[in-house]
């Protein structure tokens, strides 16, 4: 199998940043695309703050606002949930290394494993 580099995001991007984005470029807003998609204000705003997916429905009424592909938004939403799946992955992973530490004081080893979180075996 080929193992190529995967490049992980320090940070995952939300549609919805895309989203304000539109919105500042227009001169628009939230109010003006709630009126104009019939999406719910709440949901809107939920969206555009990162706090709720890109549903289809609302996919479907960012195209017809903006003009810009339901596919586009669909597209960003699985990016965004990839990314933010990959750097949680990469979050929860700590490299470990074993290392031999000789000290006679075994209190003080004991208090720098618990200062420093080190699994220790006294």
């Amino acid at each position: 199998m080929n193992k190529k580099k995967q490049i992980i995001p320090a940070l995952a991007t939300h549609p919805g940043e895309l989203i304000k984005d539109e919105l500042v470029e227009r001169k628009m807003t939230q109010k003006e695309l709630a009126e104009l998609t019939g999406i719910k204000p709440s949901i809107l705003s939920e969206t555009i703050n990162g706090k709720r997916s890109i549903s289809l429905n609302v996919a479907v009424a960012l195209e017809k606002a903006f003009g810009i592909p339901t596919q586009y938004w669909m597209n960003l939403q699985t990016q965004y949930n990839i990314d933010s799946a990959k750097v949680a992955e990469k979050d929860n992973q700590h490299e470990t290394i074993a290392v031999t530490i000789p000290v006679s004081d075994r209190n003080l080893l004991r208090d720098l494993a618990y200062k420093f979180g080190w699994a220790c075996m006294l």
